[in-house]
């Protein structure tokens, strides 16, 4: 059966409605097959335009512009063209298939014009306006509906073509190391898988009613068939690995502890077949010891698929395995967060949870972890690095205890969502 994901969010609504647009009311179907895994991965990457697809009102404010529908016209156009260019239709050069679904700029011009008219609608406004104190799409408190709705269309637009570039032509990403293309893109069989996803997508442009599905259809199976869908996996966490603290924090007594969760960034061997770092068992250690203690409620985990490149072991889920098994700490206590992967991350995505699952964001929370990155953290211009990869802080630091523990508050700028490294935007 054909479906883009205009056809699967009819079948699994993943954005909120109206009345609960907020960060805290999202909710997420059960992943059980590639079509949901696809949908997270849009919904996670480019949130404000799966919002316009998947919101009936502003969808069909959208899909009524004439302008916009000449955009989706032309595009589709443009890739039939190309895909019709061969006979053989799977030795088509990559660069050129590229270029039929990359958004030019002129083109993202346009839809940012379009898209700030429809803000006048005073419905759309009324949504936008739920969108924008949501805190996912501007870190700026004062920013008007058109200025923040331009910049997050073309952020997300020329995230879509990121995605193209590194995972059909194989320019360096941030971390090269650890997130780049997983095949030669020179290589017949690279080119002919490239190929036939085209064509797939092709398949389906008859369906496709907004001028950004055909691309960002595209880009999503380019990270599928790369295996970088890291940004899917485990959720809805809230309501898998994470279902059991979560129904534990509705029950927790705040006051009872000094801090409201442990955090432990993990560490990624470098050896392949190597599922804990003698790093992570450290940190594990320690974090044991302070849940013991009760200096609080909860531990949460956070890590990736990260080092080596491609590994199979998520840094968060064997540091659970590890105090579960080890120490004895109970599920209903440890809280995954499965996508980071660097510390900045680590911090920035343990303040999201903090927000989502209803912790109570004014109270301190502990980072716990060893002398090297204790260090990184409070002594290494880590700040400065947090402003230049990410361009805001997502937390406030308070005191650093010892050489393992370091105080700090989340901040809600953490829920800014930006695809930059589309494997944990």
């Amino acid at each position: 059966m054909k479906r883009s994901f205009k056809s699967i969010a009819s079948i699994a609504i993943l954005m909120v409605s109206l009345s609960s647009l907020h960060y805290n009311a999202v909710a997420l179907p059960s992943p059980q097959g590639r079509a949901e895994k696809q949908v997270i991965l849009a919904e996670k990457n480019f949130p404000f335009l799966s919002s316009l697809l998947n919101h009936k009102p502003l969808n069909h404010l959208v899909s009524g512009n004439d302008d916009l529908n000449r955009i989706l016209k032309t595009k589709c156009e443009a890739i039939h063209s190309t895909l019709n260019s061969s006979q053989s239709q799977s030795n088509i050069p990559i660069q050129n298939i590229v270029s039929s679904f990359k958004w030019k700029k002129e083109e993202i011009k346009l839809v940012k014009e379009q898209i700030e008219k429809i803000n006048s609608n005073p419905m759309a406004n009324a949504i936008f306006q739920k969108m924008k104190n949501s805190h996912q799409f501007s870190i700026q408190e004062h920013q008007n509906n058109a200025s923040w709705i331009g910049q997050t269309i073309e952020r997300e637009l020329e995230g879509m073509n990121r995605i193209i570039r590194i995972y059909a032509l194989a320019e360096k990403p941030n971390s090269p190391r650890i997130d780049s293309v997983s095949y030669n893109v020179r290589s017949q069989y690279y080119q002919k898988v490239v190929n036939i996803v085209a064509l797939n997508v092709s398949d389906d442009l008859d369906t496709m009613k907004l001028l950004f599905e055909p691309t960002m259809n595209f880009a999503v199976w380019l990270l599928e068939i790369n295996k970088r869908d890291e940004a899917a996996r485990f959720e809805p966490m809230e309501l898998g690995e994470n279902a059991k603290a979560v129904q534990q924090i509705k029950q927790t007594n705040w006051s009872n502890y000094q801090y409201s969760a442990i955090l432990v960034p993990g560490h990624g061997p470098e050896e392949k077949g190597v599922d804990l770092s003698p790093l992570g068992m450290m940190r594990c250690k320690l974090a044991a010891n302070r849940y013991k203690k009760g200096l609080a409620p909860f531990i949460i985990l956070s890590g990736g698929y990260v080092h080596p490149f491609q590994t199979p072991f998520c840094e968060a889920m064997e540091m659970k395995k590890e105090l579960i098994n080890r120490y004895n700490i109970p599920e209903s206590a440890l809280i995954i967060e499965p996508h980071a992967r660097h510390t900045t991350t680590n911090l920035r995505n343990a303040a999201r949870l903090i927000f989502k699952y209803g912790i109570p964001s004014d109270k301190k929370a502990l980072c716990t972890t060893t002398i090297d990155q204790s260090n990184y953290i409070t002594d290494m211009n880590f700040d400065q690095r947090c402003l230049r990869v990410l361009g805001y802080m997502p937390y406030r630091l308070g005191d650093r205890l010892n050489r393992n523990d370091i105080e700090f508050y989340p901040l809600n700028k953490s829920l800014f969502v930006d695809n930059v490294d589309p494997l944990d935007p």
